[in-house]
């Protein structure tokens, strides 16, 4: 049988828990997965060639017992076809051998997901094997996002067990673990139900979603991911990719899912930010249209709340709220930083002078086509700022609507324009100014010619 040993909290103590697999489990083929991000790959590869029935999946720090071997076999002997695996309540949990004595358990339970597998099922599904990376950014879930995906069509068999031990689990309090999996969880979970694209393309769509990349492929996965995962249907995604040259964009955008809501529009060469904006503008269908970056999500009831607030209010042009922030690190993982709260009001002033981060952002069609969608005519042609920009427009004519929630997940990342460039910010606002002082010049002059 094949053991998967995943790092978790404590891969320093990996080989403490391959020694007892080694010990008391006879035919273990046990494999210990070094690096979290590669937990699905390598369990993918070496299941493909695995013929034995069953598997079983262990963290670093887990001991088993004895007994552990006689306890599976008769779990076994009574599982049904229907079942995909066993999940495991401890009857122990140890203490880590590394871990400090005074420090409390916490209350939050980290879900660990399934202990033994049937492979037939895990590979032969309608999404064979465990979700990669691209799909699944947060490795750490990888069973528990597998066990929820087979959960809608199958039942898991649980069981009380003393012959694994589990270790106290205590993140550190940077990770934020608690509020991480709340955050994460909705994804799984309504993407684990899957959904169908036939009888929801049949209803008009409410919001188009509009989604511009460039050379940002190992991201795309993820946020498609979160669109799909909507609980309001009566959505189209517009993907345009603005001349991409990287192999791992190309790739992933020649097998997008297939769903008749989707639309993906190529550019030749890359034309900036504003331009492929008013693109997807063009091509609207719905009243509404949302800002999602490639590298950004969305919770699952992100386009249900903001359309809702849509219909309660009179005449705005943009609808916004809070987000939740994530610190991506230089091995790629996400670190959760909490709610940013939007500021409210969202004056002309303040956005030129604080160049807040507004997200999400679903804009009024018809006021924005209006006002000439966004501006490529700018210091740096529309490439940089052009959030603050169509936001400031707005502002000075049209009512721009709060809603005071957390329905947009913002990536921080050293490699994005934001931060690549903040140095550009005050030419980029002077510019702006003269250009608006040029404007209200050459209309106090038509105006005084008017009466001449």
């Amino acid at each position: 049988m094949l053991v998967f040993i995943l790092p978790g909290l404590n891969p320093h103590l990996s080989e403490y828990t391959l020694s007892t697999v080694k010990r008391f489990i006879s035919n273990a083929r046990p494999i210990v997965v070094q690096i979290e991000e590669q937990s699905a790959a390598i369990m993918n590869e070496a299941l493909s060639r695995e013929m034995d029935p069953w598997f079983m999946t262990l963290y670093a720090g887990d001991a088993v017992q004895p007994h552990a071997e006689k306890e599976i076999e008769r779990w076994l002997q009574t599982c049904t076809d229907r079942s995909p695996g066993f999940s495991v309540n401890p009857v122990t949990i140890i203490d880590q051998p590394a871990a400090s004595s005074y420090r409390p358990v916490p209350s939050f339970r980290f879900p660990r997901g399934p202990l033994l597998w049937r492979t037939k099922i895990v590979m032969k599904e309608q999404t064979p094997g465990f979700t990669t990376r691209d799909l699944l950014p947060f490795q750490k879930y990888v069973l528990i996002d597998k066990q929820l995906q087979l959960s809608t069509r199958y039942e898991w068999t649980e069981m009380v067990s003393d012959g694994i031990l589990y270790p106290h689990r205590i993140a550190p309090a940077w990770m934020k673990e608690p509020e991480e999996w709340n955050a994460v969880s909705p994804i799984l979970q309504a993407a684990a139900q899957g959904h169908t694209p036939t009888l929801r393309a049949a209803t008009p769509p409410k919001v188009t979603i509009a989604l511009c990349t460039y050379n940002d492929g190992e991201y795309l996965p993820w946020a498609v991911r979160s669109v799909l995962a909507q609980t309001c249907g009566a959505w189209e995604l517009v993907i345009l990719d603005d001349g991409s040259s990287d192999e791992e964009t190309t790739a992933y955008l020649q097998r997008l899912p297939v769903d008749p809501r989707m639309k993906l529009v190529r550019l030749e060469e890359n034309s900036g930010k504003s331009r492929a904006l008013n693109q997807i503008l063009n091509m609207a269908t719905a009243p509404w249209l949302l800002e999602l970056d490639a590298d950004d999500w969305l919770p699952p009831h992100a386009l249900e709340i903001l359309l809702r607030e849509a219909e309660s209010v009179q005449n705005a042009a943009v609808i916004y709220g809070d987000h939740m922030e994530w610190l991506e690190r230089s091995n790629k993982e996400l670190v959760y930083q909490g709610v940013k709260a939007a500021p409210f009001p969202l004056s002309s002033l303040l956005l030129l002078n604080d160049a807040p981060a507004v997200a999400p952002r679903m804009f009024n069609v018809s006021i924005i086509k209006q006002q000439k969608g966004w501006d490529h005519n700018t210091l740096y042609e529309g490439r940089l700022y052009e959030d603050i920009g169509i936001l400031f427009k707005l502002s000075k004519t049209s009512k721009l609507h709060h809603v005071p929630e957390a329905l947009y997940h913002r990536r921080l990342r050293k490699a994005s324009m934001t931060h690549r460039y903040p140095h550009r910010y005050p030419a980029w606002k002077s510019s702006l100014i003269d250009k608006l002082n040029e404007s209200e010049l050459a209309n106090h002059s038509e105006g005084q010619n008017a009466h001449i």
